[in-house]
């Protein structure tokens, strides 16, 4: 194990310093999706919640959860948070295809 000085900040971080790090950044995701992704805003609102509503962990219950249904309605291009034009690559699963007759 390294000696305390010789570990990252983040590795000597506090519970409560890791706590805030995490709200932080989720709150960050929660809002750049919200602005960015229709699907996102209309989700939020309807359970009730706004990025700003996050205030501590235990918040993250209350925001809805991205459900099957939800990729195959609106995945890919539902799902993109920014122009069609800086997307570089794009990604597909089979588990987010919609059912065929043979499979439904």
């Amino acid at each position: 194990m390294d000696a305390p000085a010789q570990l990252e900040p983040i590795e000597r971080a506090s519970r409560d310093e890791l706590a805030a790090l995490q709200i932080a950044r989720l709150k960050a995701s929660l809002r750049y999706a919200h602005e960015r992704v229709p699907h996102y805003r209309e989700s939020f609102a309807a359970a009730g919640v706004h990025p700003d509503d996050l205030k501590q962990l235990e918040d993250i219950a209350r925001f809805p959860f991205t459900m099957k249904d939800d990729l195959r309605r609106h995945y890919p291009f539902g799902m993109f948070a920014v122009p069609m034009g800086e997307i570089a690559r794009l990604h597909a699963s089979s588990a987010c295809s919609r059912p065929t007759p043979e499979r439904a």
